[in-house]
């Protein structure tokens, strides 16, 4: 019986997929989980790598590059009595954290779960470690990290998978569901690295603006607006966290005036890489 199965689209991540697969498979009972790498649209020798660093996945290799087009196709290809769990190719996801987040969503009455997201900053610039700090402050927070990694339940799965071709791929699903059914796993962590540069924190915070304006067009509820205002709260109280606080808005409100001055021309798909190096 099928535990869950694990989908990860994958472009262009030959530098990073293998570590990827070796921490998830650490542990994992590959006869229990059902892995399915998407790779999609690569230049590189992505399926070579991800086949090499776990043979038992299923490795699904598709000219067409698009996230949502990936996880299709691996939903496709899922066990659809057992749950989902969604993870992105670049992050240290360990055995027990799937494991946590495919039992919450057994639970009668959850359609998700999610975890807390690290950030490491070893790398970045002082610039960038600030933000994050400040990141870590957001009321969003609180409940968790919904993106990048998390699970979903048979249903809520069959639900709202074909996805639809959006940007902000992960915002479209946790709006999908009422926050009361999303539940947030004590203890479930996972690591993310993050950009090195301040132009490339840039460059990705406005390809996820770009995405959850997106969503929001679509109908789909919106994010609590109050959180800038609570998160200065915490500044006042906290004078510590005032400065990566200054920081995170400061980069948040650059990058909105940024997207006033965006025409249809320019790219769509931002991307980093200087944390996709192997160190």
């Amino acid at each position: 019986m099928t535990k869950a199965t694990i989908l990860i689209p994958a472009h262009n991540e030959a530098a990073v997929i293998g570590r990827t697969l070796w921490f998830l498979s650490r542990g994992l009972n590959l006869a229990e989980y059902q892995v399915i790498v998407i790779v999609n649209g690569c230049s590189d020798a992505t399926a070579a790598r991800a086949r090499a660093a776990l043979p038992q996945a299923k490795v699904i290799d598709c000219k067409t590059a698009g996230k949502c087009h990936a996880m299709n196709l691996g939903y496709a290809a899922a066990d659809k009595s057992a749950p989902v769990v969604c993870m992105d190719a670049d992050l240290d996801v360990t055995a027990e954290t799937v494991a946590a987040l495919s039992v919450a969503v057994t639970v009668e009455g959850t359609d998700a779960a999610c975890g807390r997201m690290d950030v490491d900053t070893t790398h970045a610039s002082p610039a960038v470690r600030a933000f994050y700090q400040g990141w870590r402050s957001h009321p969003y927070f609180d409940r968790g990290k919904f993106g990048g990694l998390f699970a979903l339940s048979a249903k809520a799965a069959a639900q709202v998978f074909p996805l639809p071709d959006v940007t902000a791929d992960d915002e479209y699903i946790r709006r999908s569901f009422c926050d009361a059914r999303i539940a947030t796993v004590p203890g479930c962590t996972f690591v993310a690295r993050s950009p090195t540069k301040l132009s490339s924190l840039v460059n990705i915070r406005r390809r996820s603006l770009r995405g959850t304006r997106e969503i929001t067009k679509l109908g789909l509820p919106s994010p609590e607006r109050a959180s800038r205002f609570r998160m200065l709260g915490r500044a006042l109280v906290s004078p510590r966290d005032a400065l990566p606080i200054a920081v995170f808005l400061a980069v948040v409100t650059w990058v909105r005036l940024v997207l006033l001055f965006e025409t249809s021309q320019s790219p769509r798909w931002e991307r980093d890489l200087t944390s996709r190096v192997v160190r």
